[in-house]
């Protein structure tokens, strides 16, 4: 059930237990989810918005628009109102330069109900251009900032482990894992780019803290189009060799 912390933030719960929280009404921060809990309790995300590198939890970024960095003192952000309180769906519309509209980007967040080993997030972001076409580069994509956690390790689909190995290299899917620190649990994040996304590199940072960035090749949104990108976000109870990520993953796509 979702619970309206205040204009800037909600909770989603069930049956009391806490599953996410989504921070999303202030101008100054892009949207993010943290923190995100897997099944057994243990908060899997990190951080606090700052003028950082890496935004907290689990994060959508646009990149470069047009070459340029977005002017967030133009947006206006709002929760779509048609979601009631009992729904576990979530869509916030964000119009960049308000007054004469650039950019309407839609982030729509399926959250499913908690499995045994796995808490799932179904992400989508609808880009329209009403009034100009706009090329999107650089870091536009998701990305998720973890938890504290010892033995961290970042891998992919192709079989790299570590980040030297899966850091800018194209695959299907990245994630990281290791026991967190506080309660030593083992627990683990990883991210599914749809097929329609087009290819992805995976950017990830798995020694000093750990960050994981599925990013999409450059594209075009032509004046009065769409483009959609969407992501399979599962937060896991266990490491790569005890959680079948493969099925997970055929799941997804399939």
């Amino acid at each position: 059930m979702i619970h309206q912390i205040n204009k800037n933030k909600l909770s989603i719960t069930e049956d009391d237990a806490p599953v996410l929280t989504y921070c999303y009404g202030d101008s100054e921060s892009l949207p993010y989810f943290h923190p995100l809990y897997a099944p057994n309790g243990q908060v899997v995300t990190e951080g606090e918005y700052t003028q950082g590198e890496y935004p907290p939890g689990i994060c959508f970024t646009l990149g470069m628009v047009n070459g340029e960095q977005l002017d967030r003192n133009t947006l206006t952000r709002e929760r779509d109102p048609s979601s009631g309180e009992a729904s576990e769906e979530l869509t916030i519309v964000t119009t960049w330069n308000a007054l004469e509209p650039m950019l309407i980007e839609t982030c729509t967040t399926d959250v499913h109900t908690p499995q045994a080993e796995v808490q799932v997030l179904d992400i989508a972001v609808s880009l329209y251009a009403p009034t100009t076409s706009l090329e999107f580069s650089g870091n536009i994509g998701l990305g998720c900032h973890t938890a504290e956690m010892e033995y961290r390790k970042a891998a992919d689909a192709n079989g790299r482990i570590g980040e030297s190995e899966v850091n800018g290299n194209r695959s299907v899917w990245g994630t990281l894992s290791g026991i967190t620190t506080a309660e030593q649990s083992s627990v683990g994040v990883v991210i599914f780019p749809h097929p329609t996304n087009g290819e992805t590199t995976f950017l990830a940072e798995d020694v000093s803290f750990g960050y994981l960035f599925a990013q999409a090749v450059p594209f075009k949104v032509n004046v009065g189009l769409t483009r959609t990108l969407k992501y399979r976000v599962i937060a896991y109870i266990g490491d790569l060799f005890t959680v079948d990520v493969w099925k997970y993953h055929q799941d997804y796509i399939g």
